[in-house]
């Protein structure tokens, strides 16, 4: 089975499969490896780092990637830059804050103001014109819901989100994923934790559209469920779903009680996610305003949706 839910465990038991060699011959090719790399540096690492833990066929390849990152970083020659923006106001007093995309004829690029003096040189320039409004374009454009989490988009959102470190966030996660004591019974509330698949499984999917249907209504529910699984990583390991509620029905108000304030924001986190992963894109109307000086050497943008 490849999520512990009551359903999956039971079905699995019910449907027992002969043992799959291919299954073991990995297993027999990740023990070698651990063997090879683990076996010989961790006792180096001990005597070189004292405190350190260990090292094996995952931590030594990601440690090289990140010192040649940082190698990159450290060779790094920084350049100046400056960029302006020009407010400009209406008639009828409203505000209108523009990026400059043409200056006396030119286009203006990243690199184009490398110092404050050129700017200053740019504003006495901008000063000396009348301005007007050339245009309004309007367009509707979609915006599709973002996937469900894997182990990374978790902690990344996590982070950002709610500013957890990555091991305080899988230390949160493996709470949800043991289970959590609710009215006497111990309930797992997440699927496993450490994956890199997008897929969910077609029974969840069906919970998720139900769920979307009874709460939001058919506005909110695409003609047909969404899949992840095409957008794969090279060499993902996806013997594991997405990081989903194992129970749609379970809303993070409904279960608060029960739940610490971080293990509830985390849990929120990723219901939230993964019910907005099986929802219809979100719809957007994006309005251009381009603003020229009269004699269209002078061209500045303003854009919002």
């Amino acid at each position: 089975f490849n999520e512990i839910t009551k359903k999956a465990v039971a079905n699995g038991i019910e449907n027992p499969r002969s043992i799959e060699n291919h299954l073991v011959d990995a297993y027999m090719a990740r023990r070698a490896l651990d063997y090879l790399v683990g076996f010989n540096i961790s006792p180096i690492l001990w005597t070189k780092l004292p405190g350190s833990k260990s090292a094996g066929r995952v931590q030594s390849v990601a440690l090289r990637l990140l010192t040649e990152r940082e190698h990159e970083i450290e060779v790094f020659k920084p350049e100046e830059f400056w960029t302006l923006n020009i407010v400009f106001e209406t008639k009828e007093n409203n505000l209108i804050t523009t990026n400059i995309n043409q200056l006396d004829g030119n286009k203006i690029e990243k690199f184009s103001f490398k110092n404050k003096n050129e700017i200053n040189i740019a504003i006495e320039d901008i000063k000396k014109s009348k301005y007007e409004i050339t245009d309004i374009t309007s367009k509707i454009y979609s915006r599709n819901p973002s996937g469900p989490f894997t182990t990374s988009t978790l902690q990344q959102a996590a982070s950002s989100k709610l500013g957890f470190g990555a091991s305080r966030t899988m230390q949160i996660a493996q709470r949800l994923y043991q289970g959590i004591d609710i009215d006497g019974d111990t309930i797992g509330l997440i699927t496993y934790m450490r994956t890199d698949g997008t897929n969910i499984s077609k029974d969840a999917v069906d919970a998720f559209r139900n769920f979307i249907d009874k709460n939001y209504g058919k506005n909110y529910l695409p003609d047909v469920p969404l899949n992840y699984s095409g957008k794969k990583a090279k060499n993902a390991q996806e013997a594991h779903e997405a990081i989903r509620p194992t129970e749609i029905n379970r809303k993070p108000e409904d279960i608060k009680k029960y739940l610490s304030s971080d293990q509830l924001k985390l849990y929120n986190l990723i219901w939230t996610r993964a019910l907005s992963s099986q929802m219809e894109s979100a719809k957007f109307d994006r309005k251009t305003i381009p603003i020229s000086s009269v004699d269209d050497k002078n061209i500045f943008k303003a854009s919002g949706s």
